[in-house]
């Protein structure tokens, strides 16, 4: 076996136990995170596309309805 190899499995819980985690905390995480954007967009900006969505989706549906002759006008 390689010289950094386990020999065993105790011998492997034990390297794993002794080595130490880093986790950052959240603290630093959220000095890099801006949480007004998301996507890159403001709130006003993310309403705007939200609403466009859901006016574009709508009209999909109704004209699907029209073809499909399940509503007439």
């Amino acid at each position: 076996m390689a010289d950094n190899q386990p020999d065993s499995i105790d011998e492997l819980r034990r390297q794993a136990l002794e080595e130490e985690i880093v986790a950052e905390s959240y603290e630093t995480y959220l000095e890099s995170v801006h949480s007004d954007r998301l996507f890159g967009m403001t709130a006003a900006e993310r309403m705007f596309v939200s609403i466009g969505c859901f006016l574009v989706t709508s009209l999909a549906g109704f004209l699907l309805l029209l073809v499909m002759g399940k509503i007439v006008i």
